[in-house]
């Protein structure tokens, strides 16, 4: 049986990330299947495109943004995604 998709406004979901990074893939796959039980409109930002971004994040990424919430999303499971998503929009529950 399929799971329904969630219904609602979605939380947007940044996701900076560079060509090749594994666990930047990682991170994308996990939201992709939390998106199945919360409402995420997911963008996805090659920091390599930028020099400003490339420099904040080189070492970091992947980082995950909402609102001005930042999180190093490196190794994260998608309960702990989910968690930090829910936190940052109490609607979500």
């Amino acid at each position: 049986m399929r799971r329904r998709t969630p219904r609602g406004e979605p939380l947007r979901v940044r996701l900076y990330e560079k060509d090749g990074c594994g666990l930047c893939a990682e991170a994308y796959r996990a939201l992709t299947r939390v998106r199945m039980s919360v409402p995420l409109e997911i963008e996805r930002v090659d920091i390599e495109r930028d020099p400003d971004l490339f420099t904040r994040y080189a070492i970091r990424i992947p980082v995950l943004a909402v609102s001005g919430h930042e999180l190093d999303a490196a190794g994260l499971d998608e309960d702990a995604l989910r968690r930090w998503l829910t936190e940052l929009s109490p609607s979500l529950d």
